[in-house]
């Protein structure tokens, strides 16, 4: 009995090493996955693995790069080296255009313009220009984006992989903490009033997108999800412990494969069809 599936590999910055913890436990379960779908740091995992490599190797990669430069480009770089042919199963990465709001689905061209423009974090990266489209990080739109999963692999499952919804809970508005560490400054930094004012609107802007995400998730219906507890994870940091991070993947992973496995039981015939994917002011590229 065929077991294709699809993964749609959410946004996080950090916590995206438990993407790879999950890619490892379907994998190891049996999952043929003939689809990804991924946004920011899930649009990284997920060209990776598109392109063939392992999740071990995935991880090997990420590791032993310097995560300072992971973004940086060397000059004459061409980016249609890593262009989507070269990929072994159907890939796409979720970016916004800023010029139209539009959320456009990038199913074709370089991989590498792919993964920049679904990670430009506005204000901390500059978006990517992609023929009349400005791009940034998708997940302004679609941070788990099962749409585009559905899309891929039409009438197969889809697992989606979130990488935790809400910021920790706070006991005051005094811990609320830097977006970036600095160990030297950080007592001195934090009692700045542009400081703190910013550190407000950077959590606003959290709250603001676990509740996006939540909506998006009841909408789209994916057949399983999957919810690693990474609010710990600095988003904007650097995991000091990645395979920690791997590790939690792969715990929750292996605590919904009972679900997992009842889609392809003798119950599957009693499952809901997935809704249509919602495509309004959805660009599909390629």
């Amino acid at each position: 009995m065929s077991r294709q599936i699809a993964v749609a590999l959410g946004g996080g910055g950090a916590k995206g090493y438990a993407h790879i913890g999950v890619l490892r436990v379907l994998e190891e379960a049996g999952y043929d996955i003939i689809a990804v779908s991924g946004t920011s740091a899930g649009a990284l995992v997920g060209s990776l693995y598109a392109g063939g490599y392992t999740p071990d190797e995935i991880l090997a990669l990420l590791q032993s790069i310097d995560p300072k430069h992971i973004f940086n480009r060397r000059t004459g770089d061409r980016p249609s080296v890593l262009g989507l042919q070269g990929v072994q199963r159907p890939f796409g990465a979720v970016a916004v255009d800023m010029l139209t709001s539009h959320t456009v689905f990038l199913r074709s061209g370089p991989v590498v313009e792919a993964v920049l423009a679904s990670s430009a974090v506005p204000g901390l990266f500059p978006p990517v220009p992609w023929k009349d489209w400005l791009l940034v990080d998708g997940g302004l739109a679609d941070n788990v984006p099962v749409r585009l999963a559905r899309l891929l692999a039409p009438g197969v499952p889809v697992v989606a992989v979130t990488l935790s919804i809400m910021p920790p809970t706070l006991e005051n508005a005094e811990e609320i903490p830097l977006p970036f560490r600095i160990p030297v400054l950080q007592k001195v930094v934090s009692r700045l009033r542009y400081t703190q004012a910013f550190n407000t609107f950077v959590r606003a802007s959290e709250i603001a997108m676990g509740h996006h995400i939540l909506l998006r998730l009841r909408v789209d219906q994916p057949e399983i999800t999957i919810m690693p507890p990474l609010a710990h994870v600095d988003m904007l940091g650097v995991a000091t412990d990645t395979d920690a991070v791997v590790a939690t993947g792969e715990t929750v992973a292996r605590e919904q494969l009972p679900a997992l496995e009842r889609l392809f039981s003798w119950q599957r015939w009693l499952r809901r069809r997935p809704p249509r994917p919602e495509l309004d002011h959805v660009i599909i590229d390629g």
